[in-house]
């Protein structure tokens, strides 16, 4: 099994210390059905491809961005040991007939979710007679034609809770103590609002099903839209949110740090999701910021989780994203109390809340996110903010207003603002249009001016000259610090010995910059 997820063209450029849950996920099932498998990251295969000559099937993770990674992956694949089966999966499967017709040395996609059909695969495979194409979400060729034997399969959820993820990381990723490891808690997204489009694509009726109708009656557009915000394939792709049981998830924390982990990361397109699917049973949970968040199931998570990070005493507790408008006085305190001091990211994407409920399909704006900043920063956590650029239809008027924003979340505490440009994803509402940059050229130079202005001036004023502790990485001749509660890479400066990697360790910090910070070396603090 090969995670070779953010690998882009062949090379990571953000988040280097994060190790995501799905190659994890699928090499656990390998693990449990009896294979002999190992879990290996791009770098690892491409320093040493001579390891793929010993395996039968060779199994690789990848976005729709790592083109470029997959290519060169499957080539070396190949060159070592041409009689393996090559089988593709993770978010670049639902663009299947494209992979499979650009390279034909991949023998099979598992297109969605792995649960069942991978299982559903070993089974054949191990049979005396395999029939692939009983398998369910499988795509492969079959001489000129592509065949998907049927549509991809949202795993239910008490078959996430059995699922036991791989835990050997010491035997997958090098310096294991340094990653985030992040532990699915929930799969599949809420919102399943949709985009209000009118363009040669879409026809958008103004049903307002996706907005008003029972749960249940979200799930299908009648103009055919996919769901969730317009750049975001995750409510398409995986469905409605389903949560893990707390059982499963405390047991693969604890196995996780029993083979070195430090730092995890409870993983979720919106960590207030969990336990709300099972507020609103039998019906799914279709609904972004209905009913309030599930207090009881998340505080039942969080006080077993506590009693893991009290037992061992060196583990960091995080999680990533939230949706604000489910923040409320009661959220943040029960965050505040178990999460204090770790980051926490909200997506605002534009300062404009008319473009974002109508365009984006998404009901939160600057109002929400400033109530959610206050709520969170006076419990403890410190709020990274999402913004975007190039998104279809973005008027001026809305760029004014996100710029404005700045200035309004500079003023609350927000410790980091990321800046990203629009990219058309394949089942999104907006995967058929081009990033709009050259209309706004003069807006979108400022906002990212001021964005990066934003950040230096954070740093600059409560990082420079305070000393933090980091993860040590050694690479290519020199040391990168990843510090233990998140937060900007660090360039660490005075070591001479190579030879602590892993290590955590104290440095000050000498000079920032908007994105990276400088730190020199001060003491090791545990290796």
């Amino acid at each position: 099994m090969i995670d070779a997820l953010a690998r882009a063209g062949g090379e990571r450029y953000s988040t280097y210390d994060v190790v995501g849950a799905g190659p994890r996920i699928v090499a656990g099932i390998l693990y449990k059905k009896g294979f002999k498998v190992d879990l290996k990251t791009y770098e690892v295969v491409l320093d040493e491809p001579s390891i793929l000559k010993k395996y039968d099937y060779i199994l690789i993770s990848a976005m729709s961005q790592d083109k470029g990674a997959l290519k060169r992956i499957i080539k070396l694949a190949k060159k070592n040991n041409p009689e393996s089966k090559i089988v593709v999966g993770g978010p670049i499967s639902f663009e299947y007939e494209n992979i499979l017709r650009e390279n034909d040395k991949i023998d099979y996609i598992i297109v969605g979710e792995a649960e069942i059909p991978l299982t559903r695969f070993l089974e054949e495979i191990s049979s005396s007679n395999p029939r692939i194409e009983k398998v369910p979400s499988i795509a492969f060729r079959n001489g000129n034609d592509i065949v998907l034997t049927s549509f991809p399969v949202h795993t239910p959820r008490k078959i996430l809770s059995l699922i036991k993820p791989w835990v050997f990381i010491e035997n997958s990723y090098p310096n294991h103590k340094i990653y985030r490891y992040y532990v699915e808690v929930v799969r599949g997204c809420s919102n399943f609002y949709r985009p209000l489009l009118s363009d040669d694509k879409y026809k958008c009726i103004k049903c307002m099903v996706c907005r008003n109708a029972p749960l249940k009656h979200r799930l299908k557009c009648p103009a055919n839209i996919p769901p969730g915000c317009g750049f975001c394939s995750v409510p398409n792709l995986f469905g409605p949110a389903r949560t893990r049981s707390p059982n499963s998830i405390v047991e693969e924390i604890n196995d996780l740090i029993k083979h070195g982990a430090r730092r995890i990361v409870l993983s979720a397109p919106d960590f207030l999701d969990y336990g709300r699917d099972l507020l609103v049973l039998p019906n799914p949970l279709t609904d972004p910021c209905e009913p309030a968040p599930n207090m009881e199931y998340i505080q039942e998570l969080f006080e077993a989780i506590n009693d893991l990070r009290l037992k061992y005493n060196n583990v960091v507790i995080m999680i990533e994203n939230i949706k604000a408008c489910l923040v409320n006085e009661e959220v943040a305190k029960l965050l505040g109390k178990y999460l204090s001091g770790t980051t926490i990211h909200i997506g605002l994407e534009t300062g404009d809340y008319n473009y974002n409920l109508n365009v984006l399909g998404k009901p939160i704006g600057l109002k929400d996110v400033v109530k959610a900043v206050k709520l969170l920063k006076k419990n403890g956590l410190r709020p990274y903010i999402y913004l975007m650029y190039g998104l279809p239809y973005m008027s001026k008027k809305t760029y004014l207003k996100t710029i404005k924003s700045i200035k309004i979340l500079s003023r609350l505490g927000v410790e980091k603002i990321t800046l990203y440009k629009f990219t058309p994803l394949p089942n999104t509402a907006f995967g058929h249009i081009t990033p709009e940059i050259e209309n706004h050229k003069e807006l979108i130079n400022k906002l990212k001016y001021l964005v990066n202005k934003f950040n230096y001036n954070y740093k600059k004023k409560f990082l420079l000259g305070k000393r933090i502790i980091v993860f040590l990485l050694f690479s290519k001749g020199k040391y990168y610090g990843y510090p233990l509660y998140h937060g900007p890479t660090v360039f660490v400066k005075g070591i001479k010995s190579p030879y602590f990697s892993g290590c955590l360790a104290e440095v000050e910090i000498y000079d920032v910059a908007a994105r990276f910070v400088w730190g020199r070396f001060i003491r090791i603090v545990e290796c």
